[in-house]
């Protein structure tokens, strides 16, 4: 089996020829001292307060949450980026998903911001992002 390269996931993450949508990353904290109760940054993480315009694959799939006699449908949005895209993607940064559109311009989700709830880098180079959306 080959091994995927950072150069693979651009075709994945293309948002004209591939699955991705485009979306801007806005890092929120701007000091050393992370406000965040047991987090402190280091100076090669800090969060820097810019935003960054990303590709990204989001994903909202549908599951069921049980209950004592019956589930309801509930759903987690999840984004998948390149770690060379956002290294220092962290809890509560803002992710602002730009309407997904279809090739006529008729828009199917409009935009929607989404705040960061946990991060899970697999260290091959995608970045799995649970969000919460806002």
């Amino acid at each position: 089996m080959a091994i995927e390269f950072q150069a693979d996931f651009d075709g994945y993450l293309d948002s004209f020829a591939g699955h991705g949508v485009t979306a801007t990353l806005f890092e929120v904290q701007q000091s050393l001292w992370d406000d965040r109760i047991g987090l402190i940054d280091s100076w090669y993480d800090i969060d820097s307060g810019n935003s960054t315009n990303i590709n990204i694959i989001l994903d909202q799939e549908f599951f069921n949450i049980n209950g004592l006699s019956v589930g309801v449908e509930g759903y987690q949005p999840i984004a998948y980026l390149k770690y060379k895209d956002a290294p220092y993607i962290s809890h509560d940064d803002r992710l602002e998903v730009n309407a997904i559109t279809t090739r006529q311009g008729t828009t199917l989700i409009p935009r929607t911001t989404y705040k960061v709830k946990g991060v899970e880098n697999d260290n091959y180079g995608i970045v799995k992002v649970i969000l919460e959306e806002e």
